[in-house]
């Protein structure tokens, strides 16, 4: 079997080997970010600036460009998100596809004002992370693809399930605090945290037994070589950002390939455990070519310049 890893494209079109592959995987971030990108720097260079105020990214474009201006932005994203999906299903292979955090398939939450405070932001957060619905505008007319969104599936002898949507870490981080209410929203964050991990489990728990596992994630795993922040003007260069629930699972159950992307600077694979972990990386000009036979990894071919 041979498997045609797609980067985050963010609304570019693809550049496809005319090598031979079975089927597609495509991690996320599909969706156009023309428009957007550049209001969303702005708002990473305002939060810097002004760490007390905790809104967050569509609040202050919302300040910048009012509702309906932020709505058309996302539509036209979306559109574009779509004509690429479209574009990869014309190949006639499956698609196993998890989405990312620009392609607007999160869950839904009961925070009505998440930048309220730093509960409210990261409780929304998990709430969004555990959407296993795609945007059914984004996938309208694609007829190859297979949604591994906490899905599990079979593929010429191995499982594929996926974890899309995460952006960041995941695991709670909170200030000490010694306040009654600090520590019962400590302990709702936990649980939320741990739903993750437990929804996942469970979709896991249905696999194959017999079968090796492929874990697709839009955002790498925490704490390796791949998921380092690069950009010398952030405050937060050199810091770690990827997922920990995709950590935590590739640990205990040691796929035999992890699939991922979202942190841009990075294009390669690493070793976590027993777990081959590729980040595919950014851009229309890269790809991954993995070949696989026999429960295992034959061959993985980058098209493109790695930088791990």
């Amino acid at each position: 079997m041979k498997l045609l890893l797609i980067p985050d494209l963010h609304g570019r079109k693809p550049i496809i080997p005319k090598e031979e592959f079975d089927a597609i995987v495509c991690i996320g971030d599909i969706c156009s970010d023309k428009g957007i990108r550049v209001l969303i720097k702005e708002w990473v260079r305002y939060i810097e600036k002004n760490p007390s105020d905790r809104v967050s990214d569509d609040a202050y474009i919302i300040r910048k460009v009012g509702r309906k201006g932020l709505n058309a932005l996302f539509r036209k994203s979306l559109n574009v998100g779509n004509e690429l999906l479209k574009y990869l299903d014309s190949f006639g292979k499956p698609i196993f596809f998890v989405p990312g955090n620009w392609d607007q398939c999160y869950g839904k939450t009961k925070i009505k004002d998440p930048d309220k405070d730093f509960y409210s932001s990261l409780k929304a957060y998990y709430d969004y992370w555990l959407g296993d619905k795609l945007n059914p505008k984004l996938i309208k007319g694609v007829h190859n693809l297979v949604d591994c969104q906490f899905k599990v599936h079979e593929f010429q002898g191995f499982n594929f399930i996926g974890y899309g949507l995460s952006s960041n870490t995941e695991e709670l981080k909170m200030r000490k605090k010694k306040s009654t209410l600090a520590f019962i929203q400590k302990l709702f964050l936990n649980r939320a945290y741990k739903s993750l991990i437990t929804k996942l489990g469970k979709v896991y728990a249905g696999r194959d037994k017999d079968l090796p596992t492929i874990f697709l994630t839009h955002n790498v795993p925490y704490g390796t070589k791949i998921d380092v922040l690069k950009n010398k003007n952030s405050k937060l260069n050199g810091r770690h950002f990827g997922s920990n629930v995709a950590r935590e699972f590739i640990l205990k159950n040691k796929p035999i390939l992890c699939i991922g992307g979202h942190m841009h600077e990075h294009f390669g694979k690493i070793k976590l455990g027993k777990t081959t972990c590729i980040n595919v990386g950014f851009g229309n000009k890269k790809a991954v070519i993995v070949s696989l036979d026999n429960g295992k990894i034959r061959n993985i071919k980058f098209i493109g310049k790695t930088n791990v």
